[in-house]
């Protein structure tokens, strides 16, 4: 019931390169003094693919990715790696307002996928 965002970026070898490996990639909120860049996740939306006549063979998921960089340049790189590896899996939804930096200081970049897993 877990949408397999983790998995899927964690086996991309470009997201490896810039956020770590294990890639520094958390649901909810990153821990406190984590390294830039990094990505957190939240589930936004879904629900399974309903059939008349069987079984929903597949879930829907709309997750909310939200990327962290030291400037744009560097939130941007994560992104885009993200992003081109979401792309190969299910598809961009939305773009999303630049997210409050919560006193960090960090810069974010704000983007929904839709992914879909196959039960």
């Amino acid at each position: 019931m877990v949408p397999l965002i983790q998995s899927i970026l964690q086996a991309s070898g470009p997201v490896r390169a810039l956020l770590g490996d294990p890639i520094r990639v958390w649901p909810g909120v990153a821990p406190e003094g984590v390294a830039l860049p990094y990505a957190t996740w939240s589930v936004v939306g879904g629900s399974p693919l309903a059939q008349l006549s069987d079984p929903p063979p597949a879930d829907g998921w709309r997750v909310r990715l939200t990327v962290w960089g030291d400037g744009a340049s560097q939130a941007n790189a994560a992104a885009v790696s993200i992003r081109d590896e979401v792309e190969r899996h299910g598809s961009i939804e939305s773009y999303n307002p630049t997210p409050d930096d919560d006193d960090t200081g960090a810069f974010g970049i704000s983007f929904d996928v839709r992914l879909l897993a196959i039960r």
